[in-house]
């Protein structure tokens, strides 16, 4: 666990700016909640918390990804999801006070909030708009765990790699709208198979096949798409 004297910068509204309907609901609550704790600057790769470890603090994502990651007993670490501005972390294990069933990397350069487990679950027990925000938080990452579901069933597995550029376009705060975004892929290779569940070998036929049709180009690191908005998205 990383813990030096972080950077400490004003709360902002950046998060306003993200799509969908969790940014939706940060923007009308969490601000409020998380305004006691004042926005902190991680660098990418910080351990916020580690699988099996107690719930002690909640934290509140308002720029950057953070990686969730599963550590198998052989010690293998598989990459379950991302969580993107808006999401917060460690809500339900401190509501249930179960350890974290998984540990939370952050991926890129983060602006975060924590306040402590046990004020949070305060907070929820004395605000009800609050309470009744983080059911529709918690509903829609059930939604977003059944149309996950769906996706690995009926989708092509170049349509789910289309769909999670897509998403880190999004969350990267990159102008989807643009021509010629440049990307510069926050995960690893093995990462973005574990994530769209093929082998990393056929990840890279993908990547090749959408390379020579013109969908984008690989140069030095960086992904190169001309035109993001015809890439595969699932509409939620």
């Amino acid at each position: 666990m990383w813990n030096p004297s972080l950077i400490e910068e004003r709360p902002t509204s950046h998060f306003r700016q993200s799509e969908g309907a969790v940014a939706a609901l940060a923007a009308e609550g969490w601000e409020m909640a998380f305004s006691l704790a004042p926005a902190q600057v991680y660098p990418a790769a910080i351990e916020l918390y580690q699988q099996g470890s107690p719930a002690q603090e909640v934290y509140f994502i308002d720029r950057g990804l953070v990686k969730l990651i599963y550590l198998e007993q052989d010690g293998r670490e598989l990459i379950v999801d991302l969580r993107s501005p808006g999401w917060l972390l460690g809500a339900a294990s401190a509501i249930v006070q179960k350890p974290h069933s998984v540990t939370a990397v952050t991926l890129t350069r983060c602006h975060l909030r924590h306040i402590p487990a046990d004020l949070f679950l305060s907070l929820l027990k004395s605000d009800t708009q609050l309470s009744w925000q983080l059911h529709q938080m918690h509903s829609h990452e059930v939604c977003d765990q059944v149309s996950r579901v769906v996706q690995l069933g009926c989708l092509s597995a170049r349509h789910r790699l289309e769909h999670l550029l897509w998403q880190l376009i999004s969350a990267l705060e990159l102008n989807g709208a643009q021509k010629d975004v440049r990307l510069q892929l926050p995960l690893k290779h093995q990462e973005i198979a574990e994530l769209i569940v093929v082998t990393p070998a056929y990840l890279s036929r993908l990547f090749n096949q959408l390379e020579k049709e013109g969908s984008l180009q690989r140069k030095k690191g960086w992904l190169i798409i001309p035109n993001p908005e015809v890439l595969w998205h699932w509409d939620n």
